[in-house]
């Protein structure tokens, strides 16, 4: 079948394509090594990681994390706004959280805006604890890691892990 110019300009076309578009790589780990499976809530705006291992446990009001040893819990816990209140403001809510938490010692702050709010602190007992606040303006989360174990041991980074990977689907 002989061929003409156009389709081999056709051709030449989608080879030039494929080569400008890179290879394929492999989808990188959770920076701890774990590779977990996704938990969508019911309502499909709020999803969370769950490392191998670990136990999920839904409540009425929340979403409980916990490690093989029980000594690293996640708690999840959203907020609806009512009408005739002004959006939701993550930084606000981390702020009213830490004046009323146990806190011993320096509260590490991380990122902090209307949409997400973090720190780090250690309560009176010693244990560890990473906050975080997310919103969208409707809906507010607040995570919480709470951990026996320093944050910088496996179990710790796991459940920081897990805190980084709460996602909260943006106000439609």
């Amino acid at each position: 079948m002989p061929t003409t110019s156009s389709s081999k300009k056709k051709t030449a076309v989608v080879k030039k394509a494929a080569k400008k578009t890179p290879a394929k790589t492999p989808s990188k780990a959770a920076t701890n090594g774990f590779h977990p499976g996704t938990y969508i809530v019911p309502r499909g705006h709020v999803s969370i990681a769950v490392p191998t291992f670990w136990t999920l446990r839904q409540t009425n009001d929340d979403i409980q994390v916990e490690s093989e040893a029980s000594e690293t819990t996640v708690i999840v816990t959203a907020y609806q706004r009512n009408e005739g209140v002004k959006d939701l403001d993550a930084r606000d809510y981390l702020m009213h959280f830490l004046e009323t938490a146990p806190v011993v010692g320096k509260v590490h702050p991380g990122d902090s805006n209307r949409k997400h709010s973090s720190a780090r602190f250690r309560d009176e007992e010693g244990d560890n604890w990473s906050v975080r606040f997310l919103s969208n303006g409707q809906t507010l989360v607040l995570a919480t890691c709470h951990s026996n174990r320093p944050m910088t041991s496996r179990e710790g980074r796991t459940g920081v892990a897990v805190l980084d990977s709460i996602k909260l689907k943006a106000r439609a």
